[in-house]
């Protein structure tokens, strides 16, 4: 961990002299005894000689000659010496001081600010960590989504609980994976505040994604208790009673309701936990399930590595058929063919005209227009493909014939 800190402080001082140099020289340069004695310093910090570091710097620092912009640097080198020592409160006082002064470019004290902050909250000064981090959020054309969590955590620190609302959901709308963290602090700030309708909210976000946590459903039970909604309380009373995280029954009723109520993607997550953990069986039913979650969810991608699984416990050769349609829609052209050749071998009936029309498809995509021809006119002899096959077969004859005017 500390070889990981010392990385990037020293990622960050050559960040600061290359930010001085684009500046206009005249204002921001260094004194060569001060470059090369920095420079000397973070040699020794590279090779985790920090006592010998500090002394240089120290000794650098009570140099008379040493003009502002000078003095500042060292200052903010010595911070983040400090920082990689984890001495957090020594690191906080030198990079003040290099702010302070005033000396610095303002890319390099915009950047330090957000440092400072940091430190400071992790001192536990909450209030002046938090002036100082919404000072940097102002200047900050875009801010990571991980300052939003900081300042709301900050703010919740010193019963700023509306200010921590505001602050965490804005993390959680830019972060598709917003963490579990983050939901229950947003649910502790409703709750101080008796945002009660708010709280509730929350909670039927969190229960969908950590159904097995009773808490959750303890909590909303309580609050609906509490709006005088006595039916729904109990109703969620009585569901959390039957839950049971071994009880692969159960949780397979739960994620059909899922992606009956349109959240597939939570049903898949469930499922595909379920199986991992062994609660349920990983077996042709429940791997079906599992690929039209993905696909209802639009996760091509987890789709496609499910049904190549089900393919092997499937010979019918609609699982091929299904994995070759995802394929064709991923645009795979090339990995289509096979699974669609695959599936011929085993389809029988209807499917079979599904099959050569999606090949001739595939074909013609890939500019293999006699062989999507050939297709086409096997497609044209099943009744649900025939319209489509059709247009299709006249589109690629009439380019063949094109094609074959052009070269006689």
């Amino acid at each position: 961990m500390k070889r990981v800190i010392m990385n990037i402080v020293l990622m960050s001082l050559l960040l600061t002299f290359g930010i001085v140099q684009a500046e206009e020289e005249s204002q921001y340069l260094l004194t060569e005894s001060t470059y090369k004695a920095l420079n000397n310093a973070q040699e020794l910090m590279a090779k985790d000689k920090l006592n010998e570091a500090e002394a240089k710097l120290k000794s650098l620092l009570n140099k008379d000659s040493n003009g502002a912009y000078d003095k500042a640097i060292i200052q903010q080198t010595l911070g983040y010496l400090y920082s990689s020592r984890e001495a957090y409160g020594q690191a906080s006082r030198y990079f003040k001081l290099a702010l302070d002064s005033g000396a610095l470019p303002e890319k390099v004290s915009h950047d330090l600010r957000y440092n400072l902050a940091q430190l400071l909250l992790a001192e536990s000064k909450f209030k002046a960590g938090i002036t100082l981090l919404e000072q940097w959020m102002k200047k900050e054309p875009s801010p990571a989504t991980s300052a939003y969590v900081l300042l709301a955590s900050a703010n919740y620190q010193v019963n700023n609980y509306q200010k921590t609302i505001n602050a965490i959901q804005v993390a959680i709308k830019r972060d598709k994976k917003a963490q579990e963290s983050w939901y229950q602090m947003l649910l502790s700030a409703h709750l101080e505040l008796k945002q009660y309708k708010s709280a509730i909210k929350v909670l039927e976000k969190l229960i969908p994604s950590y159904p097995y946590k009773k808490v959750y459903w303890s909590q909303l039970s309580s609050l609906y208790l509490q709006q005088n909604k006595e039916f729904t309380a109990l109703a969620v009373k009585m569901l959390m009673q039957r839950l049971d995280l071994g009880d692969g029954k159960t949780l397979i009723n739960m994620a059909d309701m899922y992606r009956y109520l349109r959240i597939p993607y939570k049903s898949a997550k469930l499922l595909d936990q379920a199986m991992s953990d062994g609660v349920i069986s990983t077996n042709y039913k429940n791997l079906t399930r599992l690929a039209e979650s993905w696909l209802a969810a639009r996760e091509n991608d987890k789709a496609a590595a499910v049904l190549q699984k089900i393919i092997k416990l499937d010979d019918s050769g609609e699982s091929d058929l299904k994995y070759a349609r995802v394929l064709f829609q991923m645009e795979s052209w090339k990995q289509s063919i096979p699974a669609l050749q695959q599936s011929l071998t085993k389809l029988q009936g209807k499917k079979v005209g599904a099959a050569r029309l999606l090949l001739g498809m595939t074909h013609y995509h890939l500019g293999h227009l006699s062989k999507a021809k050939t297709q086409f006119k096997h497609a044209v002899a099943f009744s649900n493909e025939r319209n489509q096959a059709g247009q299709w077969l006249r589109h690629v004859e009439r380019q063949l014939n094109e094609i074959k005017k052009d070269e006689s």
